[in-house]
């Protein structure tokens, strides 16, 4: 069994609750001689500035915290002096066990993956700490027909800006106190894209669900709505979303569909990337919480209190 932490008790332990999850890096938390896991963090990081002056977090009190890709706990607060000991004290927090630091299993990490074609680059920026927040696994950023080739420039995609894309991600997670850090990769060409996605899939393997969701345009085939796709217990969900003004039709919809996409919708709204996305991934969150349970999914349990309840019984 692993050896038991001495967490400091100098002050009776209190729960913040204020911060949803501070979270921390793997390689921030170091293992001490008597099997715990610590973390120092400086006296300017953020974080520290955060639980230091919003949360007045004091010596010995709990907070919630995780580390990337690992588990989640409550640690203990110390204040240690810094180097100028008259200034702002460094942040030592005592984690647990090394059972804090091992990798989220993959039956464990959020079942939606992302298709998404490339919003504008200010749009992207806000809304990649969202989608993180609500849960997703893989993203996927593709072009299409009404994707501007300008919108790829985006200061997030160059190579030297992947800890700031991943920042945006922790960012979004630590909201949802989550520690399941979604990967992200860029593909200009859909149709590339789909190719690789069918032979990502091996024998035996059971394929997520692939959804595309699109305006129901009037006069044209009655679409599935958003809310009554069948989805398994246990499955995975994909979900295509395209630019504002939608996929191409019909050459970008047939083309998802000769890839195993059921073609979906919200209703006739045309809607902003951000908007269409939130929605989307809320109802399917929900959706597969409801399988999960072996409920049926009505229209009673997709207004916002049967949303955000079908979250919580998933998270």
């Amino acid at each position: 069994a692993a050896p038991r932490c001495a967490v400091p008790r100098a002050v009776r332990v209190q729960h913040i609750r204020c911060l949803n999850r501070l979270l921390l890096e793997p390689n921030e938390c170091k293992l001490t001689h008597d099997g715990c896991v610590v973390a120092l963090l400086p006296h300017d990081d953020t974080r520290v500035e955060h639980v230091r002056n919003v949360l007045r977090a004091r010596e010995g009190e709990g907070l919630r915290v995780g580390v990337l890709d690992g588990g989640a706990c409550e640690a203990s607060v110390a204040w240690v002096p810094a180097e100028d000991e008259d200034g702002p004290r460094n942040l030592r927090l005592t984690i647990g066990d090394v059972s804090v630091l091992r990798s989220i299993d993959e039956a464990h990490r959020p079942r939606i993956d992302l298709l998404l074609a490339m919003p504008r680059p200010l749009q992207f920026a806000r809304l990649l700490p969202a989608v993180a927040s609500l849960g997703v696994r893989h993203i996927w950023i593709t072009g299409a027909a009404r994707v501007e080739k300008s919108y790829f420039s985006s200061h997030l995609l160059r190579a030297e800006k992947a800890a700031e894309l991943r920042a945006t991600l922790v960012e979004g997670l630590a909201q949802a106190g989550d520690t399941a850090v979604p990967t992200l990769a860029v593909r200009r060409s859909l149709r590339s894209l789909l190719h690789e996605l069918d032979d990502a899939v091996t024998d035996g393997e059971h394929p997520p669900a692939r959804l595309v969701c699109h305006p129901q345009r009037i006069g044209a085939t009655e679409m599935v709505h958003i809310s009554r796709a069948l989805v398994r217990p246990g499955a995975r969900v994909l979900l295509a979303v395209g630019p504002e003004g939608g996929w191409d039709e019909p050459e970008e919809l047939e083309l998802l569909a000769a890839h195993g996409f059921q073609p979906v919708t919200l209703g006739p709204r045309t809607l902003r990337t951000d908007v269409a996305v939130i929605s989307l991934m809320a109802i399917v969150h929900a959706s597969l919480a409801h399988a999960e349970s072996g409920d049926e999914v009505d229209s009673a349990s997709l207004t916002a209190r049967g949303v955000i309840k079908g979250l919580a019984e998933h998270a």
